[in-house]
């Protein structure tokens, strides 16, 4: 019998899948053998299902006895390959403040395009659904250890964006012809940094539209207007931003701290791991874990509290700024584009809520929280249009550069 672990979340407790102890040893027998495991079902978040495995027996080697089992619901075996050899290739970098692929023991040599000369993704999966094998790190999810421990908070959010700007710095300077050369994932063919460009060729656009439901949705009008400025500004990302391995997806539950340090201890969860623009990834990071709702009992949105359910808490944004400054320069052209990246990381995830419970998970017997969850960033949306908000972040940005 499989065991339930639930992990605390800023996302709703919701699992896709489960899997039975044997099927799971099944796709286990791709990364070991001879050893007794456990499994553990983690519950949280959106999509895929998640194992914590626990090895009774290391068999003498030497190494860690726990990993992580993902099994990648709405994933191809391609894409869990490209996610898996993209995170290596932090790993081979010397970077260690992510979780990092294991090969599988059979191998088969890739593609030549890549150097890479391991596989990652198991294919024993019964439904045909991609899983491969992380290594285990010890913490709490980010956002828990804010919230039980708000003192922490600012050292929490330091150590994320040191580790952010030690991730970028490690592969800066990439280009397509690059990461095409290594078989890295590029996000504009092969998804990741929340499938921004599925957004910038209207594939999510024709999505909504075709829903005979969706296309009258309240949402539409102010998804149409936000979307052209997301393409505009990712024309820039093309052009003109600087670009390297990015994690694609850095809210505060996809990354672990320490609960009594509040230090760093790792990236989770490599779904939209890939090559692209470093600015992207910094803004999802900001919109992720720098928002904190508006209580009224101090004012550090020039007059803007109590306006809006939810503002920046500059106290955070900052932390995470001076840590990642620490590790990387911003250079002048992110500075001038961050608030319009920050608008346009969270139209990408506000649209994917919306489409996810409201289309595709349509005919499922969801709570309204999840269909309307799409509202909360939204506003958040809305916020960072306001002019004062947008001078403050750029007051902060100057005293950083």
């Amino acid at each position: 019998m499989i065991e339930g672990l639930a992990m605390t979340s800023s996302k709703l407790q919701i699992s896709s899948s489960s899997h039975s102890g044997d099927e799971l040893s099944d796709i286990l027998s791709d990364y070991s053998c001879g050893y007794k495991p456990r499994f553990k079902q983690l519950f949280g978040g959106y999509s895929g299902s998640s194992y914590l495995v626990e090895l009774d027996d290391a068999g003498g080697v030497a190494g860690p006895t726990k990993y992580v089992l993902k099994v990648s619901n709405g994933y191809t075996y391609e894409n869990a390959e490209f996610m898996c050899r993209t995170a290596a290739h932090l790993g081979a970098a010397g970077y260690r403040d992510c979780c990092l692929p294991i090969p599988k023991m059979k191998q088969k040599r890739p593609p030549a395009c890549t150097d890479d000369p391991y596989v990652y993704a198991s294919r024993r999966e019964s439904g045909g659904v991609p899983a491969f094998l992380l290594n285990y790190v010890e913490g709490q999810q980010a956002d828990k250890v804010m919230r039980d421990n708000p003192e922490l908070a600012p050292t929490v959010m330091r150590g994320i964006g040191g580790g952010l700007g030690r991730m970028h710095a490690s592969t800066a300077g990439m280009d397509k012809e690059k990461a095409t050369s290594l078989g890295l994932r590029w996000y504009e063919t092969d998804g990741g940094c929340c499938d921004v460009e599925d957004q910038v060729q209207n594939k999510v656009m024709d999505k909504i539209m075709a829903d005979a439901d969706a296309r009258d949705h309240v949402f539409v009008p102010f998804y149409k207007k936000e979307l052209e400025d997301l393409k505009t500004e990712m024309r820039l990302a093309k052009e003109s931003l600087a670009i390297g391995i990015t994690h694609g997806d850095p809210f505060a539950d996809n990354i672990l701290s320490m609960p009594e340090s509040g230090q760093l201890s790792a990236f989770i969860d490599i779904e939209d791991i890939c090559v692209g623009p470093l600015l992207f990834d910094l803004a999802c990071c900001a919109i992720g874990c720098c928002f904190k709702a508006s209580s009224g009992d101090e004012d550090d949105n020039n007059g803007l509290i109590g306006k809006y359910a939810q503002v920046l808490d500059f106290t955070l944004l900052s932390a995470l700024l001076e840590g990642y400054t620490a590790d990387r320069k911003i250079p002048a052209l992110e500075v001038e584009h961050f608030v319009a990246y920050l608008r346009l990381t969270l139209l990408c995830n506000c649209c994917w809520r919306f489409v996810k419970f409201n289309i595709t998970e349509k005919g499922k017997d969801l709570p309204e929280k999840a269909k309307n969850s799409y509202l909360e960033l939204q506003r958040r949306v809305e916020y960072l249009h306001d002019g004062a908000v947008e001078a403050k972040i750029h007051e902060l940005l100057r005293s950083l550069s």
